[in-house]
């Protein structure tokens, strides 16, 4: 990075971050562990994401490092929880990544389309140190479907989550996101069926935009075994809304490593939104590579979002500290 870049963290992000910074979404793999390339197939929404087809976790812990330089950044890290996924091999990485590197926090993944059983969980749970599941995504890109959150999480990874307190952290499904009444209906009976797990949202129930998270926000209330990640959420009305309605203890900042490594911003066109980026990237959908900017990480963009939001909402510094650490500790340890 360049010093005016760092100049700018200096200025703009490190003065509203704790001394430990822990990233609630990020992710870790090697290709070698896929059954294939998702983007050198012909299959739909196979290129919806390219990143990068090896990402250690002594990346993952440089890229958190190199966004962060002066505070100690720890991570809840997981697979590629897509249908190229090896359950076994994905599940063995994640372990020996969290058993080699202090500050890892790793989940397991998790859904009936794995065609896993009960047993096997628990035996990944209790030799691995998982502290709960990333639900398994059956589909690539964004072909979601009819998809049902009720589909994603069957009766063993409720069990288990439930019994053991895990942490579910839930990409949710449709092209309507958390603004669609089946999704919402389905976040309701999860969070009804699993009254003692912890519940996560990721992406903010993908409510990138505005309206979206306007659509959304209200059929959270009530469920306080539910709370939401930033990840890839750069938009701070977006989180103004979300902290306004469930509050502050109830959001956890995520990046999407490797995703928010890249140097950008996610930005509003129309009704979608696009990640404008710096030259460089792969090729992706709703990737737009520009030059005659400066850009930082995206992780900064999200930061800075959180930062804003709280001010707008009128959160207090030890609150907007929360989302940064203590939020996502609490679950992690099973406190809340």
């Amino acid at each position: 990075m360049t010093d005016n870049v760092l100049a700018y963290y200096r200025r703009e992000i490190a003065p509203f971050l704790p001394p430990v910074v822990l990233d609630f979404h990020t992710h870790t793999w090697s290709a070698n562990d896929w059954k294939e390339r998702p983007w050198a197939t012909d299959k739909a929404g196979g290129r919806y994401m390219v990143t990068d087809e090896h990402y250690p976790p002594e990346q993952l812990l440089a890229d958190g490092r190199a966004c962060f330089p002066d505070r100690v950044y720890e991570a809840v890290c997981f697979g590629y929880p897509t249908p190229a996924v090896d359950w076994e091999k994905d599940t063995a990485y994640i372990a020996a990544a969290a058993r080699e590197h202090a500050g890892l926090w790793p989940l397991l993944l998790g859904g009936p389309a794995l065609g896993v059983s009960r047993e096997r969980y628990e035996q990944a749970l209790d030799a691995g140190g998982f502290h709960g599941f990333k639900v398994f995504l059956n589909w690539y890109g964004d072909a979601y479907g009819d998809t049902r959150v009720e589909d994603m999480v069957g009766p063993a990874e409720l069990a288990l989550a439930n019994e053991r307190r895990l942490v579910v952290l839930l990409h949710v499904p449709r092209r309507g996101r958390l603004a669609d009444p089946d999704i919402q209906a389905g976040v309701r009976w999860l969070a009804a069926e699993c009254p003692q797990a912890k519940i996560v949202l990721a992406h903010c129930g993908r409510c990138y935009l505005p309206a979206e998270m306007k659509a959304a926000i209200g059929c959270l209330r009530g469920l306080d075994n539910v709370w939401m990640d930033t990840s890839m959420v750069m938009d701070p009305v977006v989180l103004q809304i979300a902290l306004n309605e469930i509050g502050p203890g109830r959001l956890l900042f995520g990046t999407d490593f490797p995703v928010a490594a890249m140097h950008g911003r996610r930005v509003r066109v129309h009704d979608h939104w696009v990640d404008v980026v710096a030259p460089g990237y792969p090729p992706s959908a709703y990737r737009v590579a520009g030059e005659g900017y400066q850009a930082g990480p995206m992780a900064w963009e999200i930061v800075l979002a959180i930062r804003w939001a709280c001010e707008l909402a009128g959160v207090s510094d030890a609150e907007r500290a929360g989302i940064f650490y203590d939020n996502g500790k609490r679950l992690l340890r099973r406190e809340t």
